[in-house]
Parts: C-alpha cells; structure tokens; sequence
C-alpha cells in the first residue's frame, strides 16, 4: 500500500461492511504484500475475514477458512458481490 489514505480507504471499507455483519465488532487489520490490499478479522468464534483489494472489491471468508486459503482465493480474483452485505429488513 503507497500511503496512509489508500490504507484508511481500505479499512473503512471492509469496517463499514463488517458493521452489517457483526456491529460493533473488533477488528485486527493485516496490510497484505505487494500492495494487495488489506485483511480484516474478527477472531471471534463464528467471525470471519474481508479481504480488501485496492479497488475496493472484497473477499469474506467465514472464520472456518483459514488466513492462507482466503488470502490465495483473494489473490485469485475471488470476491464476494457488494450485495451480499446489504441489511436485511
């Protein structure tokens, strides 16, 4: 990542969408090599991870997926539609 916004723009992103999931969660942040993005965990049972591309596309795995097999499905180009974080009423 080049520099602070790009940082700050990843992680408002992947909070904003893990405030529909889980509100109020505790996040850890991981910035990923090559400028990949970011991942975000709550590591909680039953939590999970959005990894953040600097596009801003994410990938959410559930906590049973492990860092390694979210981050290579990730850098694969898997991502998981905006949509699927829309509230549900």
């Amino acid at each position: 990542m080049d520099d602070a916004d790009t940082h700050a723009r990843l992680v408002e992103q992947g909070r904003r969408l893990f405030e529909v999931l889980a509100p109020g969660a505790t996040l850890n942040t991981i910035v990923l090599d090559d400028g990949a993005g970011i991942c975000l965990l709550h590591t909680v049972r039953g939590g999970g991870k959005i990894y953040v591309a600097p596009d801003l596309s994410v990938l959410f795995v559930a906590s049973t997926l492990d860092f390694q097999k979210g981050l290579e499905a990730f850098l694969a180009g898997r991502r998981t539609p905006l949509e699927k974080f829309e509230r549900r009423s």
